[in-house]
Parts: C-alpha cells; structure tokens; sequence
C-alpha cells in the first residue's frame, strides 16, 4: 500500500529534470558549444526565463537556474491571467485568435550580456501562451542559444515550436 503524498508533483518534476542533468547537462557537457564554459571563465551569462500558471514550470526553472548558476526570471504580465481555469483558458484562447501580445510587467534589463537563454513555458491550446510571444518580441535574442523547456498536462508540444 502506497503511502499519501510519497510522490508528489514537485517530486516528479524534479524527478524528471535530474536524468538530464544527471547524464552531464549539470557538468556542462550537454551545453550549447561554449556555453558552459563562458559561464565558467566569467564571459557571457546564462538566463532562465519562464512563465508560470500553476508553480510547474518554476519549479523545473529554479533546478536548471540552480544547476547551471544561471539567472532566473519571472516572466509575467502587467494584468495577470484570471485565477479561474475556464475564464483563463477563454482569455488565453482569445488571445491566441486574434494574435493580442500581452504587455510584460518587466522585461530583462541586460539581455543583450546573454550567449544563452533557456526558455520555459507551459503548453496552453496546443502552442505557447501568448505571453511567451510578447517576451520573444520585446527580447533581441539574436546570435543568442535558445533552449525552451515545456510543462504540459499530456498533451504534447503541440506547436508551440512555431
């Protein structure tokens, strides 16, 4: 018999971020070429930008932003998502429809000091939230390594690479 709370989300997050940083993202071998090693010798950083609903996807962030000693940031909204599910999943629809980027609360001040920036998002309605598309148009990432990072509910990565 089981016992309540022995596996929890946190534990499987963590669960499943720690088989890639164990098989050597964590000792930088997996690292986008030079990544890795610029962070070492004090070039160029390294950022863990996300975006949250639910805590998942900054919990996965906090554990590469930790492994790699990298820079975290939040990315969030000027009006938050509504709390609700189904009103949050209209409004996130209707954004999507209709290609709204919403405005950022804050952006990264010094972006451009960046060689790579990991990138996490949970999918909504099969792609990125919208708010991912406003972060990629108010950030130059240019001549920058971008690894997403996706949390979703079994769906898949649906299009969210487009």
């Amino acid at each position: 018999m089981s016992q309540p709370g022995l596996f929890s989300r946190r534990g499987a997050l963590m669960t499943a971020l720690a088989l890639p940083l164990g098989a050597g993202l964590g000792a930088g071998s997996s690292l986008p070429a030079g990544a890795s090693s610029a962070r070492q010798a004090g070039g160029a950083k390294v950022l863990v930008a996300y975006y949250t609903r639910t805590g998942n996807t900054r919990v996965i962030a906090r554990q590469i932003s930790r492994a790699l000693r990298a820079d975290l940031f939040e990315i969030r909204t000027v009006d938050p998502y509504p709390e609700d599910y189904e009103q949050q999943v209209a409004v996130a629809e209707q954004q999507r429809v209709s290609g709204f980027e919403p405005p950022l609360a804050a952006t990264v001040p010094d972006i451009k000091s960046c060689e790579t920036v990991f990138l996490g998002f949970p999918i909504w309605g099969m792609t990125a939230p919208s708010v991912i598309r406003s972060f990629l148009a108010t950030h130059d990432l240019s001549g920058k390594t971008l690894v997403p990072f996706i949390t979703h509910g079994g769906y898949g990565l649906g299009v969210s690479f487009r």
